[in-house]
């Protein structure tokens, strides 16, 4: 098997394995499938997503009267994340982070 069916192979079992809703120890019983590559093959491909050129998405930001105060810091909540801009804060660390 060519390296890039493999690694296409291996996509489509990630894919099943998330959707699955089992445990990953469960799922490679299941498929009959060692967990010693799928946590490699997991890895590698989550390695190769962190890295690869996806475009940037943009997200609407809700503002409510509060943050018309110019004193007023802003909270960034995404999932279980919050970034918070207060006043006087250093633009380039902001784009670091952003960026990251």
């Amino acid at each position: 098997m060519k390296r890039s069916d493999l690694r296409v192979e291996w996509e489509k079992r990630i894919a099943n394995y998330m959707t699955s809703g089992l445990s990953a120890s469960n799922w490679c019983a299941a498929n009959e499938v060692s967990i010693h590559q799928f946590w490699y093959w997991k890895k590698k491909l989550k390695t190769t997503e962190d890295t690869s050129n996806t475009p940037s998405q943009w997200i609407t930001l809700e503002m409510d009267e509060t943050m018309t105060d110019s004193q007023s810091n802003i909270v960034v909540h995404v999932g279980h994340v919050a970034l918070e801009v207060k006043q006087g804060f250093d633009p380039q660390l902001l784009v670091d982070v952003v960026r990251t």
